[in-house]
């Protein structure tokens, strides 16, 4: 677990030195990838499959990203991007394409479906966290004077 938070660490830290991030936003994009992979670790031990557990960590990833946005007076895409790198279905994918590149059609709709559903879970949470901070953005500006 320690080794998996500190390569997402140093993989959101990759991604945010690409997206040219300066400064502290770097590390906190970092951080984020860390403590994203370590909710996902959480809920996967006491929730089985891919859904649910990757679900739970692109909405902590989405609340995380709108608070860093807010605190660091930047666009909140550029700390969800980097953090939520860790998430991605790169073994899924890999295997998906391995598994059509050798024919082996039994590797090629396991890892596919895998690698849909976690992609559906994420997309998902994401779009959670935007619409529910669309609609509190709405509900403070129509009750403040």
């Amino acid at each position: 677990m320690i080794i998996q938070t500190i390569a997402a660490f140093a993989g959101s830290i990759g991604f945010a030195i690409f997206f040219k991030m300066k400064g502290r936003q770097i590390v906190l994009a970092g951080v984020g990838g860390a403590v994203t992979w370590m909710v996902y670790l959480a809920v996967q031990s006491f929730i089985a499959g891919y859904f649910v557990p990757y679900l739970i960590a692109s909405i902590f990833v989405g609340i995380y990203a709108e608070i860093m946005a807010r605190l660091n007076k930047a666009p909140a895409t550029i700390f969800l991007t980097a953090s939520a790198v860790p998430l991605i279905p790169g073994g899924s994918l890999y295997y998906t394409m391995l598994g059509l590149v050798e024919q082996d059609e039994t590797m090629f709709t396991e890892s596919g479906v895998a690698a849909l559903t976690i992609a559906l879970a994420i997309s998902l949470g994401f779009v959670v966290v935007a619409l529910t901070n669309k609609y509190i953005n709405i509900f403070m500006k129509r009750t403040s004077p």
